[in-house]
C-alpha cells in the first residue's frame, strides 16, 4: 500500500483531488462584491473600461487608480482588471474572481512540483516524500490565511506575483529554462505585478548556496573565492535586472504623489512593531481563528514592550534554526522555507507602510511555512522511526493531518461567508478589530444604506474617536447630516474633509454631489472642475460633471423663459420664481433687483423681502440683510425662514 504513493500518476491523482476540493471549498466566494482598493483600482477608474489603451497601463502609472496616492506602478494588474472588465461586459466581480481563482490553482500545482523538487534534493528517492510534498500541497491550497487574498480582488497583485515567483524558480530548475533565461521573463511579469517581485533575487541566490553550492557553507576552506563567483555568475542576471527594473519603476514610473507619505512614526518604530505583527501572522498559520480584512494592530512603544520582546525571541530562534539547519542536507528545506519567509517579509517590515499589518500579505511569506514545517514534522517521523512501522501509526497520522487539512478547510468557507456582503465583512471587523476607526466607519455606512441614520451616527462617532482626522469620515458624517436634513452640520463636515485631505478628488466630488442636490450648480461645477484635476479618471466626478453642466443649461433656459415673460407680463409669483433660480445660480444682485420689482406690484410680499434678506446675507451685507428680514416678519410674524436668515444676519453683526 505505501509503496504506492510514490507512484507519479497516483500523485497526479491526488493533486487532481487537491484541486477539486480546492474549487468545492471556495464554491460560495465567487459572488462576493468589491471591497477597498477595488473601488479606486476598479469600480471608479476609467483607464480600465477598455482594452484599446493597453499599452498605456505599462508606460503611465495614472491609469492604475484614481485616486493620485495610490498609483502604484502595477501594469499587469491594470491589464488584467481591463480583461475581465471586458469579459464581464462591466462590473461584475464574478469574472474578477474566475481569472485569479484560475491562476490560484495554477499556483497549487506549481508548489506541489516546487515541494517535490526541493524535498528530492535533501532526501533523494525517499519514499515518503511524495506524500509530503502533496500534503504540504493540500495544506497550502486550502488554508485559511489565503482566503483573505483569494477573496479580496485587489489583493491579486500578492496572489499573482506569488505565481510568477514560483514560476520563476521552477524555470530556473529547469535546465531549457534556465539556458534560455526564461526565468527572467516571469521574474519582470512578477514585478511588473507588485514590487515584491523583486524578492525572486534573493530567493534565487539563497536556493543556489543552499542546494547547489552549498560546499560554500559546508567547507569553508575550498576554494571560496571561486565559489561566491559562481554564485554570483549564476544569480547576477536576475538580480542586475530586478534591482534595475524596481528602481526604474520606482523612481520613474511611479508618481511622486504615491512614494510621498505623512506616516507619522519613526523607521525603527516601525521595524520593532513587525517583530510582533511576525508573531500575529505566525499565530494565524498555526490557528487562523483571528483573521480580520482590517486589522487594528497599532504602533508598539517602547521597543522593551514585552510584546515586542517575545516577537523578537522568536524572530532570533527562527533565524538560529534557519542557520543551524542549512549545514546538513536533509534539512535544508527547512533553512530554505524559513529564509523563504523571511525575504518574503521584508518589503512590507522594512518599508513604513499606512497599515502596520494586514493579513492578505501573508499569502506570500507562507509559502516558505509550507515548504519548512511539513518537511520539519517528516523529519521529526523519520527521527523517532514512526515511519519505520506505517501500519501502526498509519491511522493516528491520518486523523491528525485529516483534521488539520479539514479545519482549514471549513474555515475557508467561513472566511468566503464574511466576505460576502458589506454588512457581514465589517460586522466581523468591528467584532476582530474594535480599535479601527475605518472599520467603525464602514460598519456604520452599512447602517445609513439601510436608512437606519441613528445607529449609523453611532459608530461614526465612535470612529471618529479612534480616527479624529480621517477624511473619509468627515464626508460620510456630512452625507448622514444632509440626509438627517441637518445642512449646517452637512457643509460643517464636508469643509473639514476638503481641508484634511487635499490630494483625493473624494471631498470635492461629495460636496459638489451635495450642491448639485441644492441646484447650486455653479459651485458644484468648480468643485467638480478641482476634484478632476486631482485625479482625471475618477469616473463619479466626470459623470456628475456632465449632469451639472446640462442642468445648469437648463437652468440658464429657464432663467431666460421667465426673465422673457415678466417683460412681457410681469406678475408677482413669476418674478419670486426668477429671483429664486437666480438666487440658485448665486447672482445675488439679480435677486435683490427683482424682489423690489415684485414690491412695486406687491408692496406687502414677505417673500419678497425674506429674499432680499437672504440675498444680502449671501453678500455679507448683514445690516441691510436684517432690514429687508424685518420687514418680512412685520408681514408675516410666524414665517420660520425669515427667522433664521433676521438670525443669521444678527449673529453676524454681534460679530
Amino acid at each position: 500500500m505505501f509503496k504506492n504513493f510514490t507512484s507519479q500518476k497516483l500523485e497526479i491523482r491526488i493533486l487532481l483531488v487537491i484541486l477539486i476540493a480546492t474549487f468545492l471549498v471556495y464554491l460560495n466566494h465567487f459572488d462576493n462584491p468589491f471591497f477597498f482598493d477595488d473601488t479606486h483600482t476598479i469600480s471608479e477608474n476609467e483607464s480600465i473600461r477598455s482594452l484599446e489603451n493597453w499599452t498605456s497601463f505599462f508606460t503611465n502609472a495614472d491609469t492604475f487608480s484614481s485616486l493620485p496616492a495610490n498609483r502604484a506602478y502595477r501594469p499587469m494588474i491594470t491589464l488584467m482588471n481591463a480583461i475581465d472588465y471586458s469579459f464581464a461586459d462591466g462590473l461584475d466581480s464574478r469574472y474578477f474572481h474566475y481569472h485569479i481563482f484560475f491562476w490560484f490553482l495554477i499556483l497549487i500545482i506549481l508548489n506541489y512540483f516546487l515541494l517535490k523538487h526541493i524535498y528530492n534534493e535533501s532526501l533523494p528517492k525517499y519514499k515518503w516524500i511524495g506524500i509530503t510534498a502533496l500534503f504540504a500541497t493540500a495544506w497550502f491550497a486550502l488554508h485559511t490565511v489565503n482566503a483573505e487574498t483569494i477573496n479580496y480582488i485587489c489583493a491579486r497583485s500578492d496572489s499573482f506575483s506569488t505565481l510568477c515567483i514560483v514560476a520563476s524558480l521552477l524555470l530556473y530548475l529547469s535546465p531549457f529554462g534556465r539556458k534560455w533565461h526564461l526565468y527572467i521573463i516571469t521574474m519582470i511579469i512578477g514585478i511588473w505585478t507588485k514590487q515584491t517581485g523583486v524578492m525572486f533575487f534573493p530567493l534565487l541566490l539563497v536556493y543556489v548556496i543552499l542546494f547547489e553550492e552549498n560546499s560554500l557553507i559546508t567547507d569553508f576552506s575550498i576554494q571560496t573565492k571561486k565559489k561566491i563567483i559562481i554564485i554570483f555568475k549564476k544569480t547576477l542576471p536576475a538580480g542586475i535586472i530586478a534591482f534595475s527594473l524596481f528602481v526604474f519603476n520606482q523612481y520613474y514610473l511611479t508618481p511622486e504623489s504615491t512614494n510621498s507619505t505623512n506616516f507619522l512614526v519613526t523607521r525603527f518604530e516601525y521595524i520593532s512593531t513587525q517583530w510582533y505583527v511576525i508573531t500575529h501572522y505566525l499565530g494565524n498559520f498555526i490557528l487562523p481563528i483571528h483573521l480580520s480584512a482590517d486589522p487594528d494592530i497599532e504602533i508598539i512603544k517602547p521597543w522593551y514592550n514585552i510584546r515586542l520582546l517575545v516577537g523578537l525571541f522568536i524572530i532570533l530562534a527562527m533565524l538560529f534554526l534557519m542557520i543551524k539547519t542549512a549545514f546538513k542536507r536533509e534539512l535544508r528545506p527547512i533553512s530554505f522555507g524559513i529564509a523563504w519567509f523571511f525575504i518574503a517579509l521584508l518589503p512590507t517590515t522594512l518599508n513604513p507602510l499606512f497599515q502596520i499589518a494586514n493579513d492578505h500579505r501573508m499569502f506570500f511569506p507562507f509559502i516558505g511555512l509550507f515548504i519548512a514545517v511539513p518537511w520539519g514534522i517528516l523529519i521529526l517521523l523519520k527521527k523517532y522511526k514512526i515511519l519505520d512501522n506505517p501500519k501502526r501509526y498509519f491511522p493516528l497520522i491520518t486523523i491528525v493531518l485529516a483534521i488539520v487539512l479539514i479545519g482549514n478547510a471549513y474555515g475557508t468557507i467561513q472566511r468566503n461567508n464574511v466576505w460576502d456582503t458589506e454588512d457581514s465583512l465589517w460586522l466581523d471587523v468591528v467584532q476582530k478589530s474594535p480599535k479601527n476607526g475605518r472599520g467603525m466607519m464602514n460598519y456604520g455606512l452599512t447602517h445609513m444604506a439601510k436608512g437606519n441614520y441613528d445607529i449609523a451616527l453611532e459608530y461614526f462617532n465612535k470612529a471618529d474617536k479612534l480616527s479624529p482626522n480621517y477624511y473619509a469620515l468627515h464626508i460620510n458624517l456630512a452625507v448622514l447630516y444632509d440626509a438627517k436634513k441637518n445642512s449646517t452640520k452637512a457643509e460643517q463636515y464636508f469643509k473639514s474633509a476638503i481641508k484634511l485631505n487635499s490630494v483625493s478628488p473624494s471631498p470635492d466630488y461629495f460636496y459638489a454631489r451635495y450642491l448639485a442636490k441644492q441646484k447650486k450648480y455653479n459651485e458644484a461645477e468648480i468643485y467638480l472642475k478641482k476634484a478632476l484635476t486631482k485625479s482625471p479618471n475618477h469616473l463619479q466626478s466626470k459623470s456628475l460633471l456632465n449632469s451639472v453642466l446640462k442642468n445648469k443649461t437648463t437652468m440658464q433656459e429657464e432663467i431666460n423663459l421667465l426673465a422673457n415673460k415678466t417683460e412681457n407680463n410681469p406678475d408677482a409669483n413669476t418674478l419670486l420664481n426668477l429671483s429664486q433660480k437666480y438666487y440658485q445660480t448665486k447672482d445675488y444682485e439679480l435677486v435683490i433687483k427683482t424682489c423690489y420689482k415684485i414690491l412695486e406690484i406687491d408692496p406687502k410680499n414677505p417673500y419678497a423681502y425674506n429674499n432680499i434678506c437672504s440675498a444680502h446675507n449671501q453678500l455679507k451685507q448683514w445690516e441691510l440683510g436684517a432690514q429687508a428680514c424685518r420687514k418680512a416678519l412685520e408681514i408675516n410674524p410666524n414665517y420660520q425662514l425669515a427667522k433664521n436668515n433676521l438670525k443669521w444676519a444678527t449673529d453676524n453683526l454681534k460679530n
